[in-house]
């Protein structure tokens, strides 16, 4: 097995070598007797859930009486075999540990080997988690430099609340995608094994080049509402609610959310983001307040965000800035 990555699993003393030499090493208890309890206690869970299926179709025929007493001896089986499984984890957490679990980095206290598919399926889950959080981290980052580098000439700011809200709202985003859970089936197609490889540096630029692409005409498009010669509109000027701060402001954090649904994962290696509920109510819920700002449905969550009105006199004429701050905000949606 040179060159290949390897899982070693053992109970006893002459597992230790190995154990130690291996990649992953995962020792699990040597106990026949508890083995023997939790393999009759499965059995029988089996046996009843083949029985609970053939009886639901075989409802309609069947007498009440008749149907009661099978619903009473079944309960009754359901009762013993849960004792028996509950008397075998018992036993389990009493047994002693062997040499085995002081060889290894892994100990589980079963003496099944499926332990090892759970340190895989975990394994993966983890890895594709750190993998999309540093391409989020990735595309935060350029964009981050983007507004405090070119934009910060024109005079874009942003106040001390929406960075507070936006620094809390990313904060919640990524505890939730680290929240997401492994699937119990392993998947035969490997994940990739490192950040430095050609898919996650062209996934990284393309959905930067995207989000930047939104900055700069929304930026371009709310210069036609501002002052030139408006002293809070130079670079080192205080900070003041301006339809071009407001703009980017918004876009910014429709592609800071859009960067976290775009990359996260899911199958094959993690739950989907239909079943992570908090992450996927949260981007949800970012949209709706997303659409409020700019409609300015509600002026006190504007007010309360630092937000000034996208309606204003034009220099050149032409179309109001709600309108097409909306359709920037419309095209990063469908893209």
């Amino acid at each position: 097995l040179a060159g290949k990555v390897t899982c070693m699993c053992g109970d006893g003393t002459n597992d230790v070598g190995a154990l130690k030499r291996a990649h992953v090493g995962v020792s699990i208890l040597s106990a026949p007797e508890i083995e023997r309890k939790q393999r009759e206690a499965a059995g029988t869970a089996k046996a009843l859930r083949a029985e609970e299926k053939a009886r639901r179709k075989a409802r309609k025929k069947s007498g009440e009486a008749k149907q009661a007493k099978e619903t009473k001896e079944g309960a009754g089986r359901w009762q013993k075999a849960l004792r028996q499984m509950a008397e075998a984890e018992e036993d389990l957490n009493k047994t002693v540990l062997g040499d085995a679990s002081i060889a290894s980095p892994f100990t589980a206290r079963t003496v099944s080997i499926a332990c090892c598919k759970d340190v895989l399926l975990r394994g993966r889950c983890t890895l594709v988690t750190m993998m999309q959080i540093y391409k989020i981290l990735g595309i935060n980052c350029l964009l981050n430099a983007l507004v405090l580098s070119k934009l910060h000439m024109y005079g874009v700011k942003q106040g001390d609340r929406q960075l507070t809200a936006l620094g809390i709202l990313v904060a919640g985003l990524f505890f939730f995608v680290s929240r997401a859970k492994p699937l119990d089936k392993l998947s035969p197609r490997k994940p990739p094994t490192s950040i430095l490889s050609l898919q996650p540096f062209l996934s990284i630029f393309l959905q930067f080049f995207v989000h930047a692409a939104a900055i700069l005409a929304a930026t371009r498009l709310s210069l036609l509402y501002v002052d030139p010669h408006d002293p809070h509109d130079t670079p080192d000027g205080p900070f003041r609610p301006t339809p071009l701060n407001t703009a980017c402001f918004l876009i910014t954090l429709a592609a800071t959310t859009s960067t976290f649904g775009a990359n996260y994962r899911g199958r094959p290696y993690m739950e989907d983001l239909t079943h992570n509920t908090a992450l996927r109510r949260t981007l949800r819920g970012c949209a709706i307040v997303l659409g409020v700002c700019v409609s300015e449905a509600f002026e006190p969550l504007n007010q309360l965000l630092q937000l000034s009105s996208l309606e204003g006199e034009v220099v050149t004429g032409g179309e109001s800035a709600e309108g097409k701050v909306a359709g920037v905000l419309g095209l990063k949606a469908g893209l």
